[in-house]
């Protein structure tokens, strides 16, 4: 009789330990989601669409004809100045606002930005070495599938990761 309850035990031994398993790692998912969502939320405040964003970009003067951007997607009349198939769109000119060009901050953050080369304040003569330009970027959408480059003469690479699109205003060297 003894064998009997021995194995009526050890299943009530084990389905308590997968219980107190389930909800101790519950518990632990719970709390880590919660942390990085707090983090997440902290590290991309003010990156929504919809939303204005002050940035300061890194740049040289050569920018203006060795950035661009190749996709088929148009977000608010944005779009790159390359379809997907890397043909050049109606309007590829950086001087045409609503061109979409690769941008990095001087945080190193991706982003794809319109008009950065019409505002009135980069009509002076630019820096002969790298610069920055301070602007106001109205996040407008984000880019789900684009390629970039860095260098008229280079190839164009895909971005492998979701970037925010906007319209660059009130862009400014600083002092």
């Amino acid at each position: 009789m003894q064998s009997q309850s021995e194995p009526g035990r050890c299943n009530a031994l084990l389905l308590s330990f997968v219980w107190l398993f389930a909800i101790g790692f519950g518990v632990w998912l719970f709390t880590a989601g919660r942390r990085y969502r707090e983090e997440y939320a902290q590290a991309t405040q003010d990156w929504h669409v919809g939303g204005v964003r002050m940035v300061e970009l890194t740049l040289v003067k050569n920018d203006r004809r060795n950035l661009a951007c190749a996709s088929d997607q148009t977000i608010a009349g944005l779009h790159c100045g390359y379809r997907g198939a890397l043909m050049p769109a109606d309007s590829a000119s950086a001087d045409d606002p609503h061109v979409l060009q690769p941008y990095n901050t001087t945080q190193n953050e991706l982003l794809l930005g319109a008009g950065l080369w019409t505002s009135p304040g980069l009509k002076e003569p630019l820096p002969e070495k790298r610069f920055t330009a301070v602007c106001n970027f109205h996040i407008e959408g984000v880019m789900k599938s684009a390629s970039t480059r860095f260098d008229v003469n280079g190839s164009f690479m895909p971005l492998g990761k979701t970037v925010a699109a906007g319209a660059f205003t009130d862009c400014v060297l600083p002092q």
